[in-house]
Order: structure tokens, then sequence, then C-alpha cells
């Protein structure tokens, strides 16, 4: 009888550590990557758009539109931004979710740093 509590506890426990695990993994399959460079910022609407590359072999962008929450992340290197630190031009990877009403909400924005070349 023991025995049989002890294989219950064990079994119970492997549960209770794998339904964490697998939570997270379902919940980062609804995030979508986007790369690309920064099109426009509405500041009103607290919105970026991000032009990123279709199809390589015929040239081809497409626009996307995500929405800026209070919860998104913005960095650059590490420092924390704004919406307004952002420009146009600037290279993005942003992480969003699409809500129920298909609209994105952007999770994170990374803004990629320009190298410059080395003086020769």
């Amino acid at each position: 009888m023991i025995k049989l509590a002890v294989i219950f506890l064990a079994v119970v426990g492997m549960a209770g550590i794998a339904l964490p695990v697998y939570a997270q993994e379902k919940a980062e399959e609804g995030i979508t990557s986007v790369s690309g460079e920064v099109v426009s910022i509405d500041p009103v609407k607290s919105e970026v758009v991000v032009k990123q590359l279709k199809d390589a072999v015929a040239g081809t962008y497409e626009n996307i539109t995500c929405s800026v929450v209070a919860e998104t992340k913005i960095q650059k290197e590490g420092t924390i931004l704004t919406l307004s630190d952002l420009k146009t031009g600037d290279k993005v990877t942003i992480k969003y979710a699409t809500d129920v009403l298909g609209k994105q909400k952007a999770e994170s924005i990374a803004v990629e740093v320009k190298e410059i070349a080395p003086a020769k």
C-alpha cells in the first residue's frame, strides 16, 4: 500500500512539473515575429507599421501594422525605449500576438543597431 502511495505521489509530482512547461509552450505558439523597416509611427493610435520582405524572388514587400501598448517592451542594445524613440527607417524585429479581432498587438520591439564600418 505504501509503494502504491509513493508511485501515485511521484506521478502527480511529474504532472505538476510538466503542465507549466506545456502551458508556456502553448502561450508562445500564438506569438509571431516580423523583421523589417519602420515605415510609419502613429503616436495617436499607438501603432507602428513595418515593411517586411514578402517574396525575395519577386522583390515584393508587405506592411504589418502593430499596436503598441503599455506592456510592449521596446529595446535597443538593452536600453528601454518608448514609441516616440522609434524613427522611420529603423530596422526592427517585432514579436506580436493577434487578438480575436485580427489586430496585431506588439509584445516586444527590438531595434537593430547600425554597424559602422571601421575606418581604413
